[in-house]
């Protein structure tokens, strides 16, 4: 199997900013990603999903490294101050890569 290096580039936030951060994954590169709801504690409190307000994602984006900082820096000046978010990103090997 050939794999290429590619970014991951993931993002666990509240619940309320996917519809908001959906389309400028896109407009930033992304060519797709991935959701899944995520339950945790970390410096405000436990998030654990029993309340709809307080459940958070996890957005998995796979992408070019250029895509991958462009992403991190929107989100880091549009959302980091006012909403409750984790982003990080990892070098990965992937097949198929240029499907990202």
């Amino acid at each position: 199997m050939n794999t290429e290096p590619t970014q991951l580039v993931v993002i666990v936030c509240e619940q309320a900013l996917e519809a908001l951060l959906a389309p400028e994954l896109l407009a930033a590169g992304a060519k797709g990603y991935t959701v899944c709801e995520a339950r945790g504690r970390g410096n405000r409190g436990v998030r654990d999903a029993r309340w709809l307000l307080s459940s958070n994602l996890r957005i998995e984006i796979l992408c070019r490294e250029s895509v991958a900082r462009r992403i991190m820096e929107m989100v880091d000046a549009k959302y980091c101050e006012n909403f409750g978010l984790v982003m990080y990103r990892h070098d990965v090997q992937a097949s198929r890569a240029e499907k990202f």
